[in-house]
């Protein structure tokens, strides 16, 4: 077998590595099936924010349940201040980690609103 014969076989197989080395991380990343270590850590944290901020507003539904308060009183901008206090009661009997306190109080605050 000649040179020639051997780069003509292996011609197909370098071209398909060629474009297999351009194409996979287009195709990877356009498609979703490579995320990045941000994109990890985001999802994780909304979903934490999430998770807490529905422990946040059930709280919230029992407490204004067990003082005889309507929550659709605390409705609207006007009343941001009442509601900021109730969560602000709530989320000192929570746990919940100081890097997201902040995110978490204000979706809380939003989802009384």
């Amino acid at each position: 077998m000649t040179l020639e014969q051997i780069l003509e076989r292996s011609k197909p197989y370098g071209i398909g590595l060629v474009v297999g080395l351009f194409a996979a991380p287009i195709i990877g990343f356009n498609a979703g099936w490579i995320t990045t270590t941000t994109a990890s850590a985001q999802a994780s944290e909304t979903a934490r924010v999430d998770a807490l901020t529905g422990i946040c507003s059930s709280a919230a539904g029992r407490m204004a349940t067990a003082s005889s308060t309507d929550l659709a009183a605390l409705k609207g901008y006007d009343n941001r201040a009442k509601r900021d206090e109730l969560v602000a009661v709530i989320m000192a009997d929570i746990q919940v980690p100081a890097d997201i306190l902040d995110k978490i109080s204000t979706s809380c605050s939003r989802s009384l609103s």
